[in-house]
């Protein structure tokens, strides 16, 4: 564990801002011609086999992209939202309760929300829950030991969860004002649950010639890995012959409620499952190249 806490101030660019693909050069895989690249959370402009995608926080953004052009795929990145870290007495008077054992269980909901947690201090006897994989990762990278690690739906944070016990409270950080479904769930389950605001959401204006090479098509694909993100596409205009790749369920409903379908969603919340998830929508789209069935469609 680390000293005690509170949480590094990170303004997280990442995990909220999308990525563009351009067109690559000579595709590295036999199997295409033109790959384009896409990023987590992103755009990007190019003709019919370009991708775009929006970058986690903790650099997920980047190994994405780095994925993606190892499968002979160009990615460029270019962000629609960012996070900001909460900070104030709230969030810190919050970790002090950590630190001093106050939580039996800690709940950690995404990448950016253990990006906050870097630096803070948990009792060995503290249960700490991540969604998924790749939170638990930037969890590790805080410093902090996960103890169990659902597959990346709220439901199966809850179920992660052994059943509660009299005096098990559990803290939650939340995404600004929204109260998320795990929590709830939580709840449900028989924990008292305490929120914490660890981060807000703000919007960022990509470049015009993104904004403008979305709604015109010019991006085969975009990746989208939050609800934030995707209601925040929805606004800017994707073109309707633009593949749309979600990370999970949440982001998969955001885009259905947005209008943005059809979507396919990665079979697992990784940046592995999302590259696959891109092949497969690429090639769908492209008869002549095989298809790779690691993802499901959705409308």
């Amino acid at each position: 564990m680390r000293s005690p806490g509170r949480a590094r101030s990170r303004s997280s660019s990442a995990g909220s801002s999308p990525r563009t693909c351009s067109p690559a050069a000579p595709a590295r895989s036999s199997r295409r011609s033109a790959p384009d690249a896409l990023r987590r959370d992103g755009l990007r402009p190019a003709p019919r086999r370009r991708a775009r995608a929006d970058h986690a926080p903790g650099g997920a953004g980047e190994r994405l992209a780095s994925l993606l052009e190892a499968e002979g795929l160009a990615a460029e990145h270019a962000p629609l939202t960012r996070l900001v870290p909460s900070g104030g007495e709230e969030l810190e008077a919050a970790l002090a309760r950590l630190a001093a054992g106050a939580f039996t269980h800690l709940v950690v909901t995404s990448r950016t929300a253990a990006e906050v947690l870097a630096g803070a201090e948990a009792p060995s006897v503290t249960a700490i829950i991540a969604v998924g994989g790749g939170t638990a990762q930037t969890l590790r990278e805080a410093g902090l030991s996960p103890t169990a690690v659902a597959d990346g739906s709220g439901a199966a944070l809850v179920a992660a969860m052994p059943p509660a016990a009299p005096g098990d409270r559990v803290l939650a950080a939340r995404l600004g004002r929204r109260l998320p479904h795990r929590p709830r769930g939580a709840r449900a389950a028989g924990y008292e649950v305490v929120e914490v605001e660890a981060y807000r959401p703000e919007p960022v204006d990509p470049p015009p010639a993104v904004a403008e090479s979305l709604a015109a098509g010019r991006y085969a694909a975009v990746v989208l890995t939050s609800p934030m993100i995707a209601r925040r596409a929805a606004e800017l205009g994707v073109h309707p012959a633009t593949a749309v790749i979600a990370i999970g369920d949440p982001t998969a409903e955001a885009v259905r409620a947005a209008g943005l379908g059809p979507v396919r969603q990665a079979a697992a919340p990784t940046d592995e499952a999302l590259v696959a998830a891109v092949l497969e929508a690429l090639d769908a789209a492209d008869p002549s190249h095989p298809t790779h069935p690691r993802s499901k469609e959705t409308r």
